[in-house]
């Protein structure tokens, strides 16, 4: 790996919170690296320090120890190479569907309206919503607008995707579905994607790394390599074997830790 082949690296970042005298450390010494083109997931218990390490590689939390180096740039505000996906959809309810993807173009330069139209158009078809781009917000379910939001995400096509838990709030179904949709994305674009989640399974099913995290402060247990062709489901046996595996990397910290507290 060349150091123009790496998008994003991660040197020796820590995180501490302060409010008033209380003092909560919630990320310590984590470095990783990732190349141009992979698919990379965070996976962690909750309150691990997942998204704000996420938020920090997006532009939206500062360092507070270490460096994010972005495509050979400092990160230290949000920029347009970097799209996120939220854990809600957030979406504009006073735009359609088209409306909403057509938005995050109209920041981009040299486009006509037909030309974001069309563009806006085409991602809609790839997440499989070439019918609803009249339909208004409140009209969807919890997945279309999740298809929405990664429509928008993809339609000023980003060199880099984050994804913070858009899958969280959906129901088993519509995951294994979007799971499909982002496989079927990834492997006609190979975009650079960082994606944050406490769903083994949903990381395993993704990804080609999984980078774990230990309870907070969070610390880097595991840089986990996911050796699976596409397409994969959640019901493969190879799926549940490697789940169960990174499942013991995390209960083995966390019974080591409780041994040492009762000590």
């Amino acid at each position: 790996m060349t150091e123009t082949d790496v998008k994003i690296c991660v040197s020796h970042v820590r995180k501490t919170f302060t409010r008033g005298h209380r003092f909560t450390k919630v990320l310590d010494d984590i470095s990783f690296s990732i190349q141009a083109g992979e698919f990379v997931a965070i996976l962690g218990p909750s309150g691990c320090g997942k998204s704000t390490l996420l938020n920090m590689v997006a532009g939206l939390e500062s360092c507070e120890e270490g460096s994010i180096v972005v495509n050979e740039y400092h990160t230290n505000q949000p920029e347009r190479h970097r799209m996120m996906m939220f854990q809600e959809a957030a979406l504009f309810p006073w735009y359609n569907v088209l409306g909403n993807v057509v938005y995050g173009l109209r920041f981009k330069k040299g486009l006509t309206n037909a030309e974001r139209k069309t563009i806006a158009s085409y991602y809609l078809h790839i997440v499989g919503l070439d019918h609803f781009e009249r339909a208004y917000i409140h009209e969807l379910s919890g997945g279309m607008k999740q298809r929405v939001a990664l429509a928008r995400a993809l339609a000023p096509n980003p060199q880099i995707l984050l994804m913070d838990e858009p899958f969280s709030a959906l129901d088993a179904l519509t995951c294994e579905q979007l799971y499909r949709d982002v496989q079927k994305i990834w492997n006609m674009q190979h975009k650079t994607i960082l994606l944050v989640t406490h769903n083994v399974r949903e990381a395993i099913v993704l990804t080609q790394r999984v980078i774990v995290l230990s309870r907070r402060p969070g610390k880097i247990l595991k840089d986990f390599p996911i050796q699976l062709s596409y397409p994969r489901s959640v019901h493969d046996v190879s799926v549940s074997e490697l789940a169960n595996e990174l499942t013991n990397v995390l209960h083995e910290k966390d019974n080591a830790e409780d041994c040492a507290s009762c000590t």
